[in-house]
């Protein structure tokens, strides 16, 4: 996959993008939303219709790339938080930094509810909606939100500025737990975070998990199309990260931390793959990350079958 930026003035910017099929598509796309407002390729018929699915997957792979090779050489916002690879990884990290007590906050109920489908004395924290069929035939959403880790060296002068003339008490506030903080003071503290990234390098900014949803519960319908029950959520910006899983056992909690690394460098594989690049080492992993990536590796032919032990003898890219 390859693209180069052939044109832009100050909303939109132009791409020559090149696919895995050798096939060149022109691709253009509002900067701000990420929108892709005209793409032509000769290579492939004009109607999805009319293309076979690996051509119509090929022109799709085509168009994640271009938002993102925009995102990556601009730094524009075109790709959701949630399929861009880079968002993905930050909140894995994030994850591996929260301390126990924080980890059991944020992920303990999550836990629980998988838990509930392997051990009848576990409360289930979410009721499944009636028309699931069966129990086990559900996948598990937790949305996940970063914010600036105020506390970290980098940026705790500035943010100790920030908070004082907003008439918040930063050290205060840093003694206290997330338990401990009300939900109207976790927005004053956003605002903070916010004011901060404008005052310093975003580059170097240290990130950690501000906030998650409840639990969304998805589920195919009767004509096994996806639907999904949606959880109340704190967020009133989109997820960096959405976590995904099925109901399997995910041993005891001590071990759920290790469980959610290995989910998200699957779903950062299955980001990157489906813009038809090759995930580095330390994500060329099998296992389950993304549902929609789930279908489309079992549809595709141009695709291995990441999400199964089995991937058909020549290895994940071999």
């Amino acid at each position: 996959m390859n693209a180069k930026i052939i044109g832009e003035d100050s909303e939109d910017i132009g791409l020559s993008v090149v696919d895995n099929n050798g096939e060149s598509h022109q691709i253009e796309l509002h900067k701000e939303s990420g929108e892709i407002y005209a793409h032509v390729c000769d290579g492939y018929a004009d109607k999805p219709r009319d293309r076979t699915p690996d051509e119509n997957e090929y022109n799709e792979q085509a168009r994640r790339y271009a938002k993102y090779y925009v995102y990556q050489e601009r730094g524009h916002d075109t790709v959701d938080h949630a399929e861009n690879p880079e968002y993905v990884d930050a909140v894995r990290e994030a994850i591996a930094d929260l301390s126990e007590a924080e980890f059991e906050q944020y992920f303990g109920p999550l836990h629980q509810q998988l838990r509930s489908h392997h051990d009848p004395s576990v409360d289930r924290l979410v009721d499944l909606p009636a028309s699931v069929r069966t129990a086990d035939a559900v996948v598990y959403e937790l949305d996940v939100a970063l914010g600036v880790d105020l506390e970290a060296d980098a940026v705790s002068a500035t943010a100790a500025a920030v908070a004082d003339a907003r008439g918040l008490d930063f050290e205060a506030a840093t003694d206290r737990t997330v338990t401990e903080i009300s939900q109207r003071e976790i927005d004053d503290w956003e605002a903070v975070g916010e004011a901060v990234v404008d005052r310093v390098d975003p580059e170097t900014v240290p990130v950690d998990v501000a906030a998650v949803s409840g639990i969304h519960v998805g589920y195919p319908n009767a004509a096994g199309e996806h639907e999904r029950q949606p959880a109340d959520s704190p967020l009133d910006r989109q997820p960096d990260a959405t976590i995904e899983l099925l109901p399997a056992d995910p041993g005891p909690l001590s071990e759920f931390r290790g469980y959610l690394d290995h989910h998200l460098r699957c779903q950062v594989r299955d980001c990157l793959a489906g813009m038809g690049l090759l995930p580095p080492d330390p994500f060329q992993t099998v296992g389950f990350g993304k549902f929609i990536y789930a279908r489309r590796y079992d549809h595709y032919d141009l695709y291995p079958e990441f999400h199964t032990a089995d991937t058909g003898g020549g290895g994940l890219f071999g």
